[in-house]
């Protein structure tokens, strides 16, 4: 006679489902901090408490943080680059 699987605890899936939302959330924050906005010195410093939080929640805050700094990061590289430039080598050549 077949019968069917106990379900697994309520409590171990949303556990699981927990784990898997934090180390998704590290994941990516993880891959934002390698902008070059960041130095290694603040990747180092950030890892320890990236890997010390449990809370998925807080870690996509600091991912929010972090796109909004390297962006800035990159319109200042932009402002600074086009002050850099100099006038068009010809008119028609416009860049």
């Amino acid at each position: 006679m077949l019968t069917a699987p106990t379900p697994a605890p309520v409590a171990t899936l949303s556990n699981a489902g927990l784990m898997l939302m934090v180390q998704s959330a590290r994941s990516n924050l993880r891959r934002v901090l390698n902008h070059p906005a960041f130095t290694p010195e603040r990747r180092q410093k950030a890892e320890g408490l990236i890997s010390k939080s449990i809370d998925a929640a807080q870690l996509m805050k600091w991912k929010a943080l972090a796109i909004a700094e390297s962006e800035k990061w990159e319109d200042a590289q932009l402002e600074k680059e086009a002050r850099e430039l100099g006038p068009a080598a010809h008119p028609n050549y416009l860049y």
